[in-house]
C-alpha cells in the first residue's frame, strides 16, 4: 500500500503535472480573470523551474552532507546497492542500465581495484523475479563479464522501497549487522533519506552517492527552459516529500 501510495505522491508532485493542470484549468475555466490566472502561473512554474540555476542550488543544498571522497586504501566488506540502475529487456534477452548505472558501475569499479569484498543489490529490476523470471541468472552472467565473481554477489529480489531495501539488507544479513565497514551505494539526491533509514535500523553504513549533481554553468544549450531540469525538480520533491512521509511513519 506504501510503495502505491509513493507512486501516486510521484505523479502529484511532479512539476510537469502542475503546469499542464494550469493550462487545462485555463482553458476549463470561463471567467477571464481566473483563465488568466491560470494560464500566467503555469508559464511562471515553467520558467522558474524549468532554468538550470534555482535548481542547482537546491540539489547543491541537498546532497552537500552526503558527497564525500573515500579514503585511499580503505577496505570494505560490503556495497550496499540499492535498486534503480536497470530492468531487464525482453527485446534482448540482456540486463539493460538506465541512467543511475553508475550506482552499479562505481561499486564494481571499486570491487575490481579490491576495496570492496561483497555486492549486495536491493531491489532492483535486473533481479526482480516475479516481473522476470530468470531475469536474475541473467544479470550474474552480466556481472562475471563486468570481472566480478558471482559468490560474492548477493541479490536480494523482493523490495521495492527504500525502506523495505534496509529491512531486507537486515535480514539477509542478519541482526548483528552494523555496517561500519560497508558502504551505501544510491544516487546522491535519494542518499539523504536513504541513509537516515539505515541509521534507524542500527546500521551505521558509509555513504557513497553516485549521479552527483553537476553544478550548473551559463552555456548556450542551457540558458533557455528545459524540460531536463523539470525532471531534476521532480526527482528533489519526490525527495523531500518522501523523507516527509518516512518521518511521520516512523522510518526515520
Amino acid at each position: 500500500m506504501f510503495y502505491v501510495f509513493s507512486k501516486l505522491l510521484s505523479f502529484v508532485t511532479d512539476p510537469v503535472t502542475w503546469i499542464v493542470a494550469c493550462f487545462i484549468l485555463a482553458v476549463l475555466f470561463r471567467k477571464r480573470l481566473t483563465k488568466r490566472i491560470f494560464f500566467w502561473t503555469g508559464i511562471a512554474l515553467f520558467v522558474l523551474m524549468g532554468n538550470g540555476i534555482l535548481i542547482s542550488l537546491a540539489e547543491r543544498h541537498w546532497v552537500r552532507e552526503v558527497v564525500q571522497p573515500l579514503p585511499e586504501g580503505t577496505q570494505y566488506d560490503y556495497a550496499l546497492i540499492q535498486g534503480g540502475f536497470g530492468d531487464y529487456n525482453y527485446t534482448t534477452g540482456k540486463s539493460q542500465l538506465f541512467e543511475e548505472a553508475e550506482r552499479l558501475i562505481e561499486p564494481v569499479r571499486l570491487y575490481r581495484e579490491g576495496r570492496v569484498k561483497k555486492l549486495l543489490i536491493t531491489g532492483d529490476g535486473t533481479i526482480n523475479e516475479d516481473h522476470n523470471p530468470g531475469c536474475s541468472q541473467v544479470f550474474l552472467e552480466y556481472m562475471e563479464s563486468l570481472g566480478v565473481d558471482r559468490n560474492d554477489v548477493i541479490l536480494e529480489k523482493e523490495a521495492l522501497s527504500t525502506i523495505q531495501n534496509v529491512q531486507r539488507t537486515k535480514e539477509i544479513l542478519g541482526s548483528s549487522f552494523n555496517g561500519k565497514t560497508s558502504l551505501l551505494v544510491t544516487g546522491a539526491i535519494h542518499m539523504p533519506r536513504s541513509i537516515r533509514c539505515y541509521q534507524k535500523a542500527g546500521i551505521v553504513v558509509i555513504p557513497f552517492s553516485t549521479s552527483v549533481p553537476i553544478p550548473y554553468k551559463v552555456d548556450i544549450n542551457n540558458i533557455f527552459c528545459a524540460s531536463y531540469y523539470l525532471d531534476c525538480w521532480r526527482k528533489l520533491i519526490h525527495e523531500w516529500v518522501g523523507t516527509v512521509a518516512y518521518v511521520v511513519a516512523g522510518y526515520i
